[in-house]
C-alpha cells in the first residue's frame, strides 16, 4: 500500500481508511476495533495513545502519521504497538516508570511486532524513527538486513553487551525459537549507559519512542475500563499465537512438550515465595524426622480360637507351653513415621509465561526434590511435572491459559486438598460461578503468586484467597532508573 494524502477536515476517518485497507495483509480484526473504540486524529499527543473518557478512542498525532507512517502497514503497527503497550501492562511492572523503562518497554515490543510481521510490506517504519549506529536507538528496530542478512553493528557509545541483546532481540532468519531477553537485563544495560553518560557530563539523547510514554495513570485507567478490556479482548481474539510473551490469554491448541534451560533465581523472590509456600504447607514439620503414634496391623491378643495365621502356633505346641491359645490379629498403637505435608502447586505454562518459565521451573526445584511440593503444569489443561522432567526443564502446554482446568484438577484430586498455589502472570481468563462455588464449600483456599516481571491481579481477584506478587526474579544492579 502506499501514502495516503490526509484531509484535515476530515483527518480521522481517512485514518481509519488507511487501517482497513491493510486489513487483508495483516488478517486480524482491527475493523472491530475502530467501530467499538473509534479513532481520533490529535497533534496534542507524540504518536498514539488511548484516551480513557466516557467514550474511549484511539488517539493518533496526524503528523507523525504523515511522516513515518509511509504504508497502510506501517500505520497498523503503529496502533498495534499502542494496544500491546496496555495489554502489555508495562505500568504495572514499575509504581515510577523512568526514561530507561519506557525504552526497554518499547525496545520489547517493538521486536515483538517486527519478528510478528516480517513481510516486506511492513519493514522500514522501525528502521525510519531510529536509526542503527546510535545507542539507544539500535534497541528500538531491527538491524539493517534483518531478518536474512543482519548486521550487527557495535553502535557509538554502546555499553559492553549490546550487540548480543540485539542478536537475541532479532535472531538471524526470524528464527522461531529464541531466548528473548527480559525486561531487567535491557534496563541493565541502559543504566550503565545513563550513569556513564552522567560521570562524563555529557547530555543525553532520548530515542525516539512511540506511544503515550507522558501519563502512566491513563493506560491504568484504560487497562481497568471494563469497556476497553471488552474491545482487547474482542479484537485478540483472533489473533495468532505471539512469538514472545505478550500477557493475554489463549485459546490454546494442541499440546506440546517442550524445553527450557534453567535460569538464575533471585534470592529475593525465593524468599518471598517460600512464605507462601510454608503457608500452603501447614504447619511445618522443621529439620528432625517426627513420629507418630498411629493404629498398625499386629497382634492385639491371645485366645482360645485357632488362627491359622499365627506362626508361633506350632512351636509352642512342640514346647508344651500354652498350647491351646492362639495368636489374634487386630490394630495396635506404634510409632511410625509422619506423612510429610507437600504443597499442591499449580504452574502456568501457557505462552505468556515463556520469558519467566526458566527461572520459575528453577525456583520450584529444590521444594519439589525434598517433598515439599507436588507441581502440576497447567495451560487449557493440567499435566503432572514431576521431578525427572522438571530438572531438564520439560513442559507441555498447549500455549493458552484456563483457570477452569486448575479449579476442575483439584475439586476431582483424591487428596483432602485444602490449599493450594497457583504461580501465574495472572492472564488465566474467567473463573466458572460454579466451580468457584465447589471450591468455597469445600474450604480450599488458594493462593496465587505472580511474578514481578508480569503480574496481572484482575482476573484472580475472585479466585484468590491472596494474592502476593514475587520481587523480580533475575537479580538486579542499583543504577540510574531503578524505581
Amino acid at each position: 500500500m502506499g501514502r495516503l494524502t490526509v484531509n484535515r477536515a476530515n483527518e480521522g476517518a481517512d485514518l481509519i481508511a488507511r487501517l482497513v485497507a491493510c486489513l487483508p495483509a495483516a488478517t486480524f480484526e482491527m475493523e472491530t476495533l475502530c467501530r467499538l473504540a473509534g479513532i481520533k486524529a490529535s497533534r496534542e499527543i507524540p504518536s498514539a495513545a488511548v484516551e480513557c473518557t466516557f467514550r474511549p478512542r484511539l488517539l493518533l498525532n496526524p503528523d507523525f502519521v504523515e511522516k513515518y507512517c509511509v504504508r497502510d502497514e506501517h500505520l497498523f503497527l503503529l496502533v498495534m504497538h499502542e494496544l500491546w503497550h496496555i495489554i502489555l501492562a508495562h505500568t504495572r511492572l514499575y509504581p515510577r516508570a523512568t526514561l530507561a523503562h519506557n525504552i526497554a518497554f518499547d525496545a520489547i515490543i517493538n521486536a515483538g511486532l517486527a519478528r510478528q510481521f516480517a513481510a516486506p510490506e511492513y519493514r522500514g517504519f522501525f528502521e525510519a524513527i531510529n536509526k542503527a549506529e546510535e545507542f539507544p536507538g539500535c534497541l528500538l528496530r531491527p538491524p539493517e538486513g534483518w531478518p536474512h542478512s543482519p548486521q550487527y553493528i557495535d553502535a557509538k557509545d554502546a555499553p559492553p553487551g549490546t550487540r548480543q541483546i540485539i542478536e537475541r532481540l532479532y535472531p538471524p532468519n526470524n528464527r522461531s525459537r529464541w531466548s528473548a531477553p527480559l525486561y531487567e537485563e535491557i534496563l541493565n544495560l541502559l543504566r550503565e549507559w545513563i550513569n556513564d553518560k552522567i560521570a562524563k557530563g555529557e547530555i543525553i539523547v532520548e530515542p525516539v519512542l512511540i506511544g503515550d510514554h507522558d501519563d502512566p495513570e491513563n493506560d491504568r485507567r484504560a487497562l481497568e475500563d471494563p469497556f476497553i478490556r471488552d474491545v482487547l479482548r474482542r479484537v485478540t481474539s483472533s489473533w495468532p499465537p505471539p512469538q514472545f510473551a505478550v500477557g493475554k490469554r489463549g485459546d490454546g491448541g494442541d499440546l506440546n512438550d517442550l524445553q527450557n534451560s534453567l535460569g538464575d533465581t533471585s534470592e529475593d523472590a525465593r524468599r518471598a515465595f517460600v512464605r507462601v509456600l510454608q503457608r500452603c504447607l501447614g504447619q511445618r514439620q522443621g529439620t528432625q524426622m517426627r513420629r507418630s503414634r498411629s493404629l498398625i496391623p499386629g497382634i492385639s491378643g491371645m485366645n482360645v480360637m485357632p488362627n491359622a495365621r499365627d506362626r508361633m502356633a506350632s512351636a509352642r505346641q512342640q514346647l508344651g507351653v500354652q498350647g491351646v491359645l492362639w495368636n489374634q490379629p487386630g490394630s495396635v498403637k506404634a510409632r511410625v513415621p509422619e506423612t510429610p505435608s507437600r504443597a499442591f502447586v499449580y504452574l502456568d505454562v501457557s505462552g505468556s509465561m515463556s520469558q519467566l518459565l526458566p527461572h520459575l521451573l528453577n525456583l520450584l526445584l529444590p521444594y519439589v526434590a525434598h517433598g515439599q511440593a507436588l507441581v502440576f503444569q497447567f495451560s487449557t489443561r493440567v499435566e503432572p511435572l514431576p521431578l525427572n522432567q522438571l530438572k531438564r526443564g520439560y513442559i507441555r502446554t498447549t500455549q493458552g491459559t484456563d483457570i477452569n482446568c486448575v479449579l476442575t484438577h483439584a475439586l476431582s484430586t483424591q487428596a483432602k486438598l485444602k490449599k493450594l498455589l497457583i504461580l501465574t502472570d495472572g492472564y488465566v481468563g474467567t473463573p466458572s460461578s460454579d466451580l468457584i462455588r465447589q471450591i468455597n464449600a469445600r474450604g480450599v483456599k488458594i493462593y496465587a503468586v505472580l511474578p514481578g516481571e508480569s503480574a496481572y491481579t484482575q482476573e484472580l481477584q475472585g479466585v484468590a484467597r491472596s494474592l502476593t506478587i514475587l520481587p523480580p526474579i533475575r537479580s538486579t544492579r542499583t543504577g540510574w532508573g531503578k524505581p
